[in-house]
């Protein structure tokens, strides 16, 4: 269990108590920031922008992983199947392009694009535009100029600089809402009240105490397939055997999660590499432990080491299920939108 584990996602009591009440004067701080912030487009006094096409934002109010990304992939293609020109807009994190808005093709550089944006354009083909831009309404701008009539952004919950009709925000089920403080003191960008104005509020597996207005996401995960096969577009094979002793490898939020998933598929994990969110490990980490046992990532990590062409090295992907009845809340909330917005 992580430091973090051990203070954010534990009920305040004896043995983390020392570390959270000195940071709670910064929490309270932070609330009073952001506060501020929030009151200030809500009353105008802060430019926002409102583009034509409805915009959808799958966000959090936690730090760390939660499952936007799957969520942001099952949603896309539904709403392609449904019709609708979609785009997905990302900041595209810790990527470093020289030009922005960026237009996200399945061949782009990861370092440009970043990882979210790039798997999801690998999940969603040509099914949806993906385009990435640190400043979020100048890439929204860019979309509706492409015509897309349906935005989504993966994250993005607490920019209000750009106007948004739609609010999914995703929780985990195991770890809620941690211990309840917002950042330092604990994990939130903004308390629980917030959950009471989104639209829907999709938690990422099943809640101890679950809620008549959650709907909840099962990231359902496939064999893991060599990264070779994950990555080419070519039709999935060499799968790993279950009972095979791997690496497990992800740089993501909550690699917990990950490698839970990972022994639930029957797979032996003999040691991690816990890269951190986003985070990236050298050419010869991999080449060290790929020798000594198969490694198994995550699907986002899959598309920084693609180009690698490493031997040994395998993908575990997940696919989010989620009840109909999401579908039908959005798909009803969407016909209405875009019926009064482009009925010229």
């Amino acid at each position: 269990m992580s430091f973090l584990d051990k203070v954010w996602y534990k009920k305040l009591g004896v043995l983390n108590a020392p570390v959270i009440i000195p940071l709670l004067p910064l929490s309270a701080a932070f609330s009073l920031i952001s506060r501020i912030r929030r009151e200030r487009y809500k009353s105008g006094k802060k430019y926002s922008l409102r583009v034509k096409p409805v915009v959808i934002v799958v966000g959090g109010i936690s730090v760390g992983g939660t499952g936007k990304t799957p969520l942001c992939i099952s949603l896309l293609q539904r709403l392609s199947d449904l019709g609708y020109t979609v785009g997905l807009l990302s900041r595209g994190y810790k990527g470093k392009s020289k030009e922005y808005p960026l237009v996200v093709t399945s061949s782009s550089n990861v370092l440009e694009c970043g990882d979210e944006p790039l798997l999801i354009k690998l999940s969603v083909r040509d099914k949806a535009t993906v385009v990435v831009d640190p400043n979020r309404e100048r890439g929204a701008q860019y979309l509706e100029k492409l015509g897309v009539d349906v935005i989504v952004t993966d994250d993005g919950l607490q920019h209000y600089a750009l106007q948004r009709d739609f609010e999914i925000i995703v929780i985990d089920a195991q770890r809620m809402l941690g211990n309840g403080f917002l950042l330092p003191a604990g994990p939130l960008r903004e308390g629980e009240w917030r959950l009471d104005t989104a639209d829907i509020v999709v938690t990422n597996g099943n809640p101890a105490e679950p809620k008549s207005n959650y709907q909840s996401m099962h990231l359902v995960p496939s064999p893991a397939v060599s990264l070779e096969s994950f990555c080419s577009n070519q039709g999935f094979h060499d799968y790993l055997q279950k009972g095979t002793p791997v690496v497990a490898l992800a740089g993501i939020g909550n690699p917990n999660r990950f490698y839970n998933t990972l022994k639930s598929c029957g797979y032996n994990i003999v040691s991690t590499i816990d890269t951190g969110d986003h985070g990236v490990v050298s050419k010869q980490t991999l080449i060290n432990n790929s020798q000594k046992f198969p490694i198994v990532m995550t699907a986002k990590d899959a598309v920084k080491y693609a180009d690698y062409k490493l031997d040994n090295l395998y993908v575990l992907n997940v696919e989010a299920v989620l009840p109909e009845k999401f579908y039908q809340i959005v798909a009803s909330k969407l016909y209405d939108l875009t019926t009064e917005r482009f009925k010229d």
